[in-house]
């Protein structure tokens, strides 16, 4: 049996992380001040002190770098699982995590902005979409649902798939569709919607 082992393909100098990440920053301010239409390769490069070259050579596409920094930014709002040990209480952590970045972040405005401009470029609709599928099924709520089914907390014939819609739903028809602000105590009524305390037994003491 044989093993294959990925190699780096790149030369020459390594990639700054702090270049790339003030491309990015600047990428998701630009599009929640200006839209998508209103923002341009070139003005990012000089918002984040770099060079046309240094974004084309990560970026080779507007739509692209665009992409990158929403998922960057979502990334960010939850870089880890949380594993407390309550699944109640970390998804509620993820989903307030996710809120304060729509919410307290150029994020929200990044997206309404990216979103709004979709229909009219086929690419950036397509890189969107691998962005929100990407956060959906390889983000930290995925695992912390499937552990609720593990518990019996959810039936065991839950779709996972369906109750990821349910959650996040919500906050992306607040922030898009009635664009009315986002309040963190959403992310406690989401969960106790779905996962609600089991109250206890009236003759307990």
């Amino acid at each position: 049996m044989s093993t294959h082992t990925s190699m780096p393909t790149s030369v020459g100098r390594p990639r700054d992380p702090e270049a790339t990440a003030a491309i990015l920053a600047a990428t998701l301010r630009l599009l929640a001040e200006r839209g998508y239409g209103g923002m341009s390769t070139a003005d990012v490069a000089a918002a984040a002190r770099a060079s046309k070259a240094t974004v084309y050579r990560r970026w080779p596409s507007k739509f692209a770098l665009a992409a990158e920094a929403i998922r960057h930014a979502i990334r960010s709002a939850n870089p880890m699982t949380p594993n407390s040990g309550d699944v109640r209480a970390d998804l509620i952590l993820v989903l307030e995590n996710k809120i304060a970045a729509m919410s307290e972040t150029p994020l929200g405005g990044a997206v309404r902005a990216v979103i709004s401009h979709a229909a009219e470029e086929p690419e950036l609709a397509r890189a969107l979409a691998d962005v929100t599928d990407g956060a959906r099924e390889h983000g930290p709520l995925r695992p912390l649902v499937e552990q609720a089914v593990r518990e019996g907390l959810l039936p065991g014939d839950t779709d996972v798939h369906l109750i990821l819609d349910l959650l996040l739903g919500p906050i992306f028809f607040q922030l898009l569709v009635r664009q009315s602000a986002l309040e963190r105590s959403l992310a406690t009524a989401l969960v106790g919607q779905l996962l609600p305390a089991r109250r206890k037994a009236k003759d307990e003491k």
